[in-house]
């Protein structure tokens, strides 16, 4: 509980101190908090280690107070300036949405640690490793530049851009703790349904939805399975998944800061919109989608200069942003291409549709609860008027989430490339709009119920105090919603908790890519070779956790598909293809020098069932160079003593390619 109370403070706390001193009111501050701090991270992070300061908490604080003091001076200068009259506010109103944000984040956060079943557990997906092994880089090493973490499994790639901000901010949480790296990875996956909540029901305030609405919303979104526990289920897309989440955060400060600009909001905004794009670019694409939209419903009634006005504020923002995370924009640019992957199409155009309104895209089981708040949510949705922008986003997400399910058209795999061709993602940005949509039709339901009851209490000739209280509108609703959450969440077995949890248990299985015997295996190797030189490992069987789990270096600190093989660098091509060729090779011989390669770790399973183990690390018993210095359970690890060079190539090696 105080590594999960530390993390909250570091993603918030900075965020807030700097928002508020940008002068950014209630809950419009508290919904752009966490970006805020991403984007101080962002900004700050490169800086640093481009003028040699390491990154650590004392820098991140720095960081902090100059940015909020900076705000600060602006805003007292021209304090007079901002003449707008703040609407009087609803204390009991805030303590309502409070509690429902609350208990949607612990409703999310039960379901993830259920299906986790300890901090400690080791996430068996494709991108855990590679994430825990970047936050622990940037912890032992106080490199925060993006391109930095080309050093764990790129280091041949001059172009390699990874967006860390996420990394960056949570090392800042390991520094201070002492925590594992799984520890503070699964934590951070636990407030990504605290975060989306708190955003959707900020959104909801800022464009006038009812305090029921906003309440409601947080409980709602906690039930989809589309997010975050889908996304959580694979890879796991962690920093995607904390870009989505920031979305409705980022478009409420956006919209502040068009309405009319001061100048600390939109510095604030800039370093927000940084924040976004060094969590995850696309969430960044995603956010101009939006804001599109935006601008049309702000736009629409309003004058020519005021079009003009908040268009140059805009492209201010914009512009200053791409200035100010400018190391994560040119890196994404130089990725390019060469970072793109499609996901072959498994669906036809009706059942890709079928899946939105079913929601059984991953479990093959509708939620027919949610189906049904849905349903009532769409006879509704005239209370939603002000908030038509945010649903034709989500409309135009379900159509490039159709796209990407039902057809491998290259204009159509362009069109969905920021996302990676990638259907889950897209479904993810959909599920943020349809919650809304589902509280709605909760609010109806109540709305129902509490005019129904206002109406018996009315009808009654002697009227106890009970019906004296249900008559009071604001008391009515209350107990309205009240139960129909209740009944929702009793008709849906929980809130679905069941249902989320086992996504996300799927990668929580103890394997395949590290299980109980290697974890002990890494902790042998780690005696043995301690933090110097590397180890030459399979990228395929998960060994790149053994930086992370126990600070020793591998020469692959990812997983790499056999199908990219040729797309890594000519060393570790070689290594791949030939590093049993150590007696008789002089090339590989050069590049054991090179990397300090001492020991060799292999383990016993692989990521995919198709995975088998490399050229260049099979028959290793027969390598005069090796030496076998533990075997257990399918686990082996070797100490490198390289023998007299042979001249002809032993029964082990492979033919050079």
């Amino acid at each position: 509980m105080l590594l999960i109370l530390l993390c909250a403070a570091v993603v918030v706390l900075p965020g807030l101190l700097v928002a508020r001193a940008a002068g950014l009111p209630g809950w419009t501050c508290l919904g752009a908090a966490p970006l805020v701090s991403y984007g101080v991270a962002a900004t700050a992070g490169p800086v640093t280690s481009a003028v040699g300061i390491p990154w650590r908490p004392v820098t991140m604080l720095v960081a902090t107070a100059v940015l909020a003091g900076l705000l600060w001076s602006i805003r007292s200068l021209f304090r007079r300036q901002d003449t707008r009259a703040l609407a009087p506010p609803d204390r009991r109103g805030d303590w309502v949405i409070a509690a429902g944000v609350v208990a949607g984040a612990v409703l999310g956060a039960v379901a993830i640690m259920r299906g986790i079943g300890g901090l400690e557990a080791v996430h068996q997906g494709w991108d855990a490793g590679f994430h825990a092994n970047a936050i622990r880089f940037i912890s032992d090493t106080g490199d925060a530049s993006p391109g930095a973490l080309r050093a764990l499994n790129n280091y041949e790639d001059t172009t390699f851009f990874y967006p860390n901000a996420q990394h960056v901010l949570t090392s800042i949480a390991g520094q201070l703790s002492g925590s594992s790296m799984p520890s503070l990875l699964n934590v951070q996956m636990l407030f990504l349904p605290g975060l989306a909540g708190l955003g959707l029901a900020v959104l909801v305030r800022a464009y006038g939805g009812r305090v029921a609405l906003a309440a409601s919303v947080p409980l709602v979104l906690a039930s989809f399975s589309g997010f975050p526990y889908d996304l959580l289920s694979r890879g796991p897309l962690l920093p995607y998944a904390t870009g989505v989440a920031l979305l409705p955060g980022f478009l409420v400060l956006l919209n502040r800061a068009l309405s009319p600009a001061r100048a600390p909001i939109v510095l604030v905004t800039v370093v927000a919109a940084a924040g976004l794009f060094a969590v995850h670019p696309s969430t960044a694409v995603t956010a101009s989608i939006f804001v599109f939209p935006m601008l049309v419903h702000r736009w629409w009634p309003s004058h020519a200069k005021q079009r003009l006005w908040e268009a140059a504020t805009l492209a201010t923002v914009a512009s200053v942003a791409a200035l100010a995370g400018l190391p994560f924009f040119l890196g994404a640019l130089a990725v390019g291409e060469d970072g793109a992957l499609y996901w072959p199409a498994n669906q036809s155009p009706g059942q890709a549709v079928a899946s939105i309104f079913l929601l059984d895209h991953g479990s093959g089981v509708p939620q027919q609860g949610l189906v049904a708040l849905l349903l009532v949510g769409l006879l509704g949705l005239g209370a939603l008027r002000r908030l038509w922008w945010w649903l034709t986003g989500g409309v135009v997400f379900g159509a490039l989430f159709v796209a990407a399910a039902s057809s491998d058209a290259p204009v159509l795999e362009a069109l969905t490339q920021p996302w990676w061709n990638d259907r889950w993602r897209l479904l993810a940005v959909v599920i943020m709009t349809l919650a809304v949509v589902a509280a709605q039709g909760a609010v109806v339901v109540g709305d129902l119920l509490a005019g129904l009851a206002q109406r018996l209490a009315r009808g009654r000739a002697a009227t106890p105090r009970a019906a004296i209280g249900l008559a009071r509108p604001r008391l009515a609703i209350g107990v309205a919603m009240v139960a129909v959450l209740a009944t929702f969440g009793l008709t849906s077995n929980s809130f679905y908790i069941p249902v989320n949890e086992t996504q996300v248990n799927r990668n929580y299985q103890g394997g395949p890519a590290v299980t109980a015997s290697e974890q002990t295996a890494m902790r042998a190797l780690a005696g043995m070779a301690g933090t110097e030189g590397r180890v030459m490992n399979d990228p395929q069987d998960g060994s790149s956790w053994m930086y992370a789990l126990e600070g020793v270096r591998p020469i692959f600190g990812h997983v790499v598909d056999p199908g990219r093989f040729r797309l890594i660098g000519e060393d570790q091509q070689l290594l791949l293809s030939s590093f049993n060729c150590l007696d008789s090779s002089p090339e590989v011989r050069q590049l054991v020098d090179k990397y300090d390669i001492r020991y060799v770790f292999t383990g016993q399973g692989y990521l995919r069932d198709h995975f088998r183990r490399i050229p260049g690390l099979l028959n290793l018993d027969a390598v005069g160079s090796l030496q076998l210095m533990y075997a257990d359970d399918g686990t082996a690890i070797y100490q490198v003593r390289l023998a007299a060079m042979s001249d002809t190539p032993s029964r082990s090696c492979e033919a050079l390619t």
